[in-house]
């Protein structure tokens, strides 16, 4: 009898000291959130992808800019664009944010930039022969940002002629700022 206790309170601990152990694995791989209570209907749900260290959908305060959501994501990759997002952009609520490389993630031998357009400052011509946008919708940006600057590249989808596999193909090609 003493036996089976002495075996029991050494599976107890082991047990214990696994599940401490999982838990501590699990705190540092999980990325950093900012916590909002459920009850607090100004809160937004928004989603980050591409180079972030910690892709996926967060919940953030009302009010919180893409700096916030990077922050909360774990920050950018070595391999992000910074001339293709804008930290001082206030998300919205159900957004979904993208962070373009600067490197074809597809080609791990690559040593060469993605060759990108500018939408906010590139003629029609250069937005059709980079970005591969047709003529008509080169034509559509140029209009579109004489009235409203692009302030995230995700904008380009107010453009006519702009739905989601155009911006699919292109969101990796197109920046907001030149260097």
């Amino acid at each position: 009898m003493k036996t089976i206790l002495i075996i029991i309170a050494i599976t107890a601990v082991v047990l214990v000291g696994f599940g401490a152990t999982y838990a501590m694995i699990n705190a540092t791989n999980s990325p950093i959130t900012q916590s909002v209570s459920s009850a607090d209907i100004d809160a937004l749900t928004v989603a980050i992808s591409g180079e972030i260290n910690y892709p996926g959908t967060y919940v953030l305060t009302k009010g919180a800019k893409l700096l916030d959501l990077i922050s909360a994501a774990g920050g950018t990759n070595s391999n992000a664009d910074s001339l293709a997002f804008n930290t001082d952009y206030a998300i919205e609520n159900k957004g979904s944010y993208y962070i373009a490389p600067l490197y074809d993630n597809s080609d791990n031998c690559s040593a060469s930039p993605i060759i990108k357009t500018n939408i906010n400052a590139d003629d029609a011509d250069t937005m059709q022969t980079i970005a591969g946008f047709t003529k008509t919708v080169a034509n559509a940006i140029v209009s579109y940002r004489s009235s409203s600057p692009f302030k995230a590249i995700e904008e380009i989808k107010n453009v006519s002629g702009i739905g989601a596999a155009t911006y699919e193909k292109v969101k990796a090609k197109v920046t907001l700022r030149s260097a």
